[in-house]
């Protein structure tokens, strides 16, 4: 069964134009959003966050229903394990509670997980599905609201984050790596790598890299720091 709500695997046209026409539409709602929330008064920034949630709320939902309806729901696949899941998780949290140990997961994990996410998405139903839809909009309100964290909540990155961020990763990746074995599901991607088209199929196989992944980590996190940098604090 083919279709928006369908079953049938189709391969993935990755940059192709519906592909880099969401991409575009993201970056437009985003810069919007930010803009908008730079120029309000709290009010406003509060009716933004709430739009922002109930977004990823909406997204986060509508990909579990459309599987359990399908009977395609499984806990080797869909359990909220993946980083970008947690963080969409994450983010509904940050956004309500604005606390800043939330609000710098939402600025280096959001941010640097979800954007990846958003270039290559790991979608086995084709552009137009409500699986592509949802996870660019997932993905793409993550990145909006992770951005809005540092641009509109105040949180300024110290030269200590990104590494606390690396840290937490890599604690994640620990603990995430016993629950794939028991359930023969591959979170986080640390069993193997992921199906469809990622940056990842540029690495050699496993667990090679992971290895390398950690460097490329390490580079986006301190890439998404740099611009805060205080030069006078070195």
């Amino acid at each position: 069964m083919g279709g928006f709500f369908g079953t049938e695997r189709v391969p993935f046209d990755l940059f192709g134009p519906v592909h880099l026409a969401t991409i575009g539409v993201v970056v437009a709602v985003g810069l919007y959003v930010i803009r908008a929330g730079m120029a309000a008064d709290e009010r406003g920034r509060r009716r933004l966050r709430v739009a922002m949630g109930l977004t990823i709320f909406f997204f986060l939902v509508s990909r579990h229903a459309w599987k359990a309806a399908t009977g395609l729901w499984a806990a080797e696949n869909d359990i909220p394990l993946h980083l970008c899941n947690i963080m969409g998780w994450v983010t509904l949290y940050g956004l309500w509670t604005r606390h800043p140990a939330v609000l710098r997961l939402m600025y280096f994990l959001g941010v640097a997980g979800a954007a990846q996410a958003l270039l290559t998405p790991n979608t086995e139903f084709g552009v137009v599905h409500i699986t592509f839809f949802e996870s660019m909009g997932s993905h793409g309100t993550v990145v909006i609201a992770g951005v809005w964290a540092a641009m509109v909540e105040g949180y300024r990155p110290a030269a200590r984050d990104p590494w606390i961020a690396l840290g937490l990763l890599n604690l994640y990746a620990v603990v995430v790596y016993p629950v794939n074995l028991l359930l023969g599901s591959n979170y986080l991607y640390v069993i193997e790598k992921p199906l469809g088209p990622t940056v990842l199929d540029f690495f050699p196989g496993w667990p090679w890299y992971i290895l390398l992944l950690e460097p490329v980590a390490i580079g986006l996190f301190l890439a998404l720091w740099l611009p805060f940098r205080n030069p006078a604090a070195d």
